[in-house]
């Protein structure tokens, strides 16, 4: 007999505390029920498609796979969204999708769950489908933290403001920017940096001065994160994450590394002088230190 398979549905982005509870007990369900938890997610977002306007995104899908497998997910399944895809109906996605290409038995979603063309299927509707059909379906309340309902909207928009302990306490996870180290010019002011391109797909934190972690070869290291433009010596300059990694002797260039945001120092500003900055850095890392200590 084939195994009972619980599906989960969503774009997931960001994974926060509500996209866990939901994939939570999808997982605890397939174990109760000696089956298989997997997860199906379009790529790319719907929205690039049908608008060419996506919203930036919070984690890219190599950070959705590692965050579920370490959740316990048996299967990640990225399904090609198309305008064919977007054309279908909510009975002809239950019937290729859910049942045609997972045989699903039970089939989990967010209260706020749209499926079909012009998103005109709901949860209440893929309920209904799944009476008719055979299959069961959960539908999960929204989480709320602090009085808040969590979104991958409200997490956005708290990283673009800098707030990265409210990314902290609706996600579980530090705000995280991980990429191949670039040339930087901080040796310039005696303060090497390791510095990341940030990509025009993803979400930006707000430009500031961070206390961080870094993680060089799986070993972590205090740090101090300027994210922004370089306003002491530039006017125009692309926006760059420069990571001063605290105590930390060797040459990054071209290494995978990544840096942990754990508390925006203070916001980026333009200085008097060279010397000034200097003393303004000197100030960050004396902070950072304090800061990082207690954690």
């Amino acid at each position: 007999m084939e195994k009972p398979l619980v599906l989960a549905l969503g774009n997931f982005d960001g994974v926060h505390k509500g996209h866990q509870h939901l994939i939570s007990e999808a997982i605890k369900e397939a174990k109760q029920c000696r089956g298989s938890s997997a997860v199906m997610i379009f790529d790319p977002h719907p929205r690039k498609v049908l608008s060419q306007e996506s919203p930036l995104l919070l984690t890219t899908i190599n950070q959705r796979a590692g965050i579920l497998a370490e959740m316990g997910l048996d299967y990640l399944v990225l399904t090609p969204f198309t305008k064919e895809v977007a054309s279908w109906s909510p009975e002809y996605f239950v019937d290729h999708i859910i049942l045609g290409t997972f045989n699903a038995s039970t089939v989990y979603v967010g209260y706020n769950y749209f499926f079909g063309r012009g998103a005109s299927g709901d949860a209440r509707l893929l309920q209904q489908l799944g009476e008719q059909k055979g299959f069961a379906v959960r539908i999960i309340e929204p989480v709320t933290v602090s009085g808040q309902v969590v979104s991958s909207t409200l997490v956005r928009r708290c990283l673009e403001e800098g707030d990265v302990e409210a990314v902290y306490a609706f996600t579980g996870r530090w705000p995280a920017l991980s990429g191949k180290v670039q040339r930087g010019e901080g040796r310039d002011i005696k303060f090497p940096t390791a510095n990341l391109d940030f990509d025009p797909e993803m979400a930006r934190p707000g430009r500031g001065v961070y206390a961080a972690r870094a993680i060089v070869d799986g070993r972590s290291h205090d740090a101090v994160v300027n994210i922004g433009q370089k306003p002491t010596f530039h006017q125009e300059y692309p926006v760059v994450a420069e990571a001063h990694i605290l105590d930390f002797n060797g040459d990054l260039y071209g290494q995978n590394i990544t840096v942990m945001l754990i508390k925006k120092l203070r916001d980026e500003r333009k200085f008097p002088s060279r010397e000034e900055l200097i003393n303004q850095i000197e100030r960050d890392i004396k902070n950072a230190r304090e800061i990082l200590n207690r954690q």
